[in-house]
């Protein structure tokens, strides 16, 4: 890093050096000297950037980190996007027509581009979401690390199937997208989703201890998300008509053919679902197979022998 800023450094005394004794000794070059002018401006640009963020680099909160790289960034890009067409450009009022005319060629020939332009300019006024959320946007899935200019970065997340766990792939999502397709916040307003978790037992088992063995089980997993999801429930009322719901664990039961199915409902965070639900399986298996009373039911063992049950499924 201190290389770079060494060799920027040089650079840019290099050019300014240059912009002085060209008029002496070359003066019939005019763009001579504008070219050096531009590099030099350009030199300074890449050094201030570096400054900078040998400086932010230093902020210990990451998205304090983040915002402050990427707005002292664009802020020294633009002033040097300027002060290089003013080279160029001498008079006021040329530069005017000469950025009209710019902007409806641009307008044209980039209209995608141009669109995820104003899809990053959504995405820092309105915010639908932001550094860190993990959002759905179309078909594409997975946590924000990063948003610039034209595409939004995203750390891919799997399926239902592998509750949502990382996959390793990094994608880019044209930030036009923001105003084409429909956005999914999991972690905007509420940080928490619900799960759903099912079990079958017999007929034969003792459905009230079993409903109670999975509500203890989740209640043990999930007790320190049950307030913090509740404050947030209450707190988007004001922001939503919204009506809050339990977040309580709950079993419903599902009478089928060959089993009772128990359902349990239970929130977890957003972002670590495997983590939260694997815990509670473990703790329900467990419970389940030290009592005797509740058994279990599969495909196999879900023979029913006649209506009055008289004698056990198995």
């Amino acid at each position: 890093m201190m290389l770079k800023q060494i060799v920027l450094a040089l650079m840019f005394l290099l050019f300014l050096v240059s912009s002085e004794y060209i008029p002496i000794y070359y003066p019939e070059q005019p763009l001579l000297l504008k070219a050096a002018q531009t590099l030099g401006v350009l030199s300074l640009a890449l050094l201030l950037d570096s400054l900078v963020g040998g400086v932010v680099s230093r902020v210990k909160l990451y998205k304090l980190r983040y915002f402050l790289s990427k707005i002292s960034s664009y802020i020294i890009y633009i002033i040097a996007l300027v002060i290089g067409m003013g080279i160029w450009i001498e008079q006021t009022q040329s530069l005017v027509v000469a950025m009209g005319f710019i902007g409806a060629g641009i307008a044209i020939a980039l209209q995608r581009p141009l669109m995820n332009l104003v899809g990053f300019l959504v995405l820092i006024t309105i915010r639908p979401y932001e550094v860190g959320h993990r959002i759905e946007i179309g078909q594409e899935r997975g946590d924000v690390i990063d948003i610039q200019l034209m595409y939004t970065k995203i750390m891919e997340i799997g399926g239902d199937s592998n509750y949502d766990q990382f996959t390793g792939k990094i994608k880019e999502i044209p930030n036009a997208f923001v105003m084409e397709k429909t956005i999914s916040n999991y972690s905007g307003d509420f940080n928490f989703i619900w799960e759903e978790m099912a079990i079958p037992i017999t007929y034969s088992s003792n459905l009230k201890k079993a409903r109670k063995v999975m509500e203890d089980a989740a209640n043990e997993v999930t007790e320190k998300f049950i307030e913090d999801s509740e404050k947030q429930l209450k707190k988007m009322t004001y922001k939503y008509l919204f009506e809050p719901r339990d977040v309580m664990p709950t079993v419903y039961v599902i009478p089928t053919d060959n089993w009772i199915e128990l359902r349990l409902r239970f929130i977890v965070d957003s972002k670590h679902r495997r983590r939260h639900v694997n815990p509670v399986f473990e703790k329900i298996l467990n419970k389940i197979q030290k009592a005797k009373d509740i058994t279990i039911s599969s495909r196999t063992s879900a023979r029913v022998w006649d209506a009055t049950r008289t004698r056990k499924s198995y």
